[in-house]
């Protein structure tokens, strides 16, 4: 008897973990149904689907495009974006608090004068397809190691874009170098994912992992990812604004006469 009520009670048990581990796999898939169903269902908005449809129509800018990529980071930083000229329209304190942001980022000491910031600006063009900035020892390293060297691609092209707008509106480098960086940024971006839903996606997972590696996996790790989601359906945002692949960086079409 007794050794049958041990029996039933293991079953009670074994039945117990199995429906609690049911419970916590349904919550994280609904978590990543939630993900998937907010990108479905921008691309089944109507009024979003009319606005790309006039985007294929919109002749090319290749500026704004390439500026594009930095919208992110650019908005998290509470600068202006969707224009295709590199000048920002900021008062001297905010300039100058943006150039010091930079030199951090770009581990550039703020107390060197303006031509070897200059010097070390140009240099660091040079070798932008290396990356740009600062970035945690072994980060790009464990995204390829973990397969996803299209994310950590995702995030070089989107610092690139918003950090050589920045050192080209502070007057660190001339703009024809920097626009030369911009482009060549774009058309790899460009060739490597399929959408602005596909590139910024991609982006927001290599976020999460930056901040993980900053110590920082709270609220603020998922944060990038739900500014991609309001941005792919931002209708006065560039990324409805601008098609995709519909004109190439560096295949431009003659203008009208």
């Amino acid at each position: 008897m007794l050794t049958a009520l041990a029996w039933l009670a293991g079953l009670v048990v074994l039945f117990i973990v199995l429906r609690a581990a049911t419970v916590l796999w349904g919550v994280a898939r609904e978590g990543d149904r939630q993900g998937s169903n907010t990108a479905s269902s921008a691309r089944d908005d109507p009024a979003l689907r009319a606005l790309r449809a006039k985007a294929e129509a919109a002749p090319p800018n290749r500026r704004r495009w390439a500026l594009a990529l930095g919208d992110i980071l650019s908005i998290r930083n509470g600068l202006p974006c969707n224009g295709d000229t590199l000048a920002l329209d900021l008062p001297a304190d905010r300039r100058g608090q943006l150039g010091r942001q930079v030199l951090r980022e770009m581990n550039i000491a703020a107390d060197l004068p303006a031509p070897a910031i200059g010097a070390r600006m140009q240099e660091a063009l040079d070798g932008w397809v290396g990356g740009l900035g600062r970035s945690h020892d072994g980060f790009y390293e464990q995204l390829a190691a973990q397969g996803r060297v299209r994310d950590a691609l995702a995030f070089d092209c989107a610092r690139t874009a918003f950090l050589v707008r920045c050192i080209a509106h502070l007057g660190w480098v001339p703009e024809t170098r920097a626009w030369l960086v911009l482009f060549l940024n774009a058309q790899r971006a460009q060739d490597s994912f399929e959408s602005w839903e596909d590139f910024g996606l991609a982006y927001a997972r290599a976020r999460e992992h930056w901040l993980r590696m900053s110590n920082q996996d709270g609220p603020a790790s998922t944060r990038a990812m739900m500014e991609v989601h309001e941005h792919l359906r931002n209708t006065e945002g560039s990324w409805l604004a601008l098609p995709w692949k519909r004109y190439r960086i560096f295949d431009p079409q003659p203008g009208p006469a």
